[in-house]
């Protein structure tokens, strides 16, 4: 069976490591594979260990964010293959592979995080659900998103199920030490080190995690934080940290390679996303076993279980989101007990190996 994989861009984002780590495994069950990314971005990048591809922006139309220049690409390279399962990652993906008319293979969409409330209501809602049912299947990762798929954007239920995100835990191995790696970044061995890990874009909201920071450090005045990713809303964050004269205190890392070794020298993962799907980042530090201070938002309820594997708050309560990671941060055997417990459930229900061979069915599935 040949698959064809559509992902937005080559860095390492969420949808992009998910792809990186489904690739492999589908080749040892014996599919042959090609990925096409549609832009480039920043490196490092996500390494596919299949023939990949990247296109060329050229023309891009105004408010839809479709390429038709990339568009023209995918189209071309799909019918030259002749693909028998197009797996789109994401919106981004969804959306160039149907409105570039790429016929013939059905088309699976990972759906990977919730709506914005704009894109929920009139226009975009319509708009919207019409590409989501123009693919064949859709692959919700978390039940909340199986729900809002149906409820919202009024896809058949029978198209709809729920795979989760999964992470391969050999990726996120640590090969330095703990120490070693806070001497790296020049953090005193006995700080209380937090971790945001994720895109710098409007919906993971990366002020807030900086104003939850700023809060937390009224209670735990030598804690400090390091972001890590990239994104538009970078520059901003910069002027923020300066602002507050945070930059003794906020290390802003930028896109790394070393994440597990970032895992293995911190103590909590703050999460305050907007919108969020199933975040891997939090598999990845239930595996390290981090626990998290999180918003109870989309399917982070489905990772974390408040006050077992990590703390959860409402979404928006920034207040009581900084409380409960200052404590967290105060007690070192409570740390201990919810990432033990975090680390056997991430690795027990969210192992790639356990959730690739669901997408094999899945494909001789719409193939027949």
């Amino acid at each position: 069976m040949k698959v064809l994989h559509v992902v937005a861009s080559a860095e390492r984002r969420g949808a992009e490591l998910f792809a990186g780590d489904l690739v492999p495994r589908l080749g040892r069950a014996g599919l042959t594979q090609r990925v096409i990314v549609l832009r480039e971005g920043r490196a490092p990048w996500v390494d596919y260990q299949e023939p990949t591809t990247i296109l060329r922006s050229t023309r891009r139309l105004p408010g839809v964010r479709f390429d038709r220049g990339i568009g023209g690409q995918l189209r071309d390279a799909a019918r030259e293959w002749a693909p028998d399962v197009i797996q789109a990652h994401g919106g981004e993906s969804l959306k160039h592979v149907v409105l570039s008319q790429v016929n013939g293979a059905p088309v699976v969409y990972r759906r990977i995080g919730s709506a914005p409330v704009g894109m929920t209501r009139g226009l975009s809602r319509i708009a919207h659900g019409h590409l989501m049912r123009r693919a064949n299947h859709i692959v919700a990762v978390a039940e909340a998103l199986r729900r809002e798929t149906i409820e919202v954007f009024a896809v058949p239920q029978e198209k709809v199920s729920v795979i989760p995100n999964a992470v391969d835990p050999a990726r996120i191995r640590p090969q330095m030490t703990r120490g070693a790696v806070r001497r790296s970044l020049g953090v005193p061995p006995s700080a209380p080190l937090m971790l945001s890990l994720g895109a710098l874009t409007w919906e993971k909201d990366p002020l807030a995690h900086l104003e939850v920071f700023e809060a937390i450090l009224a209670e735990r005045p030598d804690a400090m934080h390091l972001f890590v990713g990239d994104g538009p809303l970078r520059p901003a964050l910069e002027r923020a940290v300066q602002e507050r004269r945070l930059g003794g205190r906020v290390l802003l890392l930028g896109s790394r390679e070393d994440v597990p070794e970032l895992l293995a020298a911190v103590d909590v993962m703050l999460l305050a996303s907007r919108v969020e799907g199933l975040p891997g980042c939090l598999i990845e530090a239930g595996m390290s076993g981090v626990p998290v201070a999180a918003y109870a938002v989309a399917g982070v309820p489905e990772i974390v279980l408040d006050g077992v594997t990590g703390v959860l708050v409402p979404r928006g309560d920034r207040a009581g989101l900084a409380s409960a990671a200052a404590r967290l941060l105060g007690d070192e055997d409570a740390r201990r007990a919810l990432g033990e417990a975090a680390r056997d459930r991430c690795r027990r229900l969210f192992d790639i190996g356990s959730v690739s061979h669901r997408y094999v069915e899945l494909y001789e599935r719409m193939v027949r």
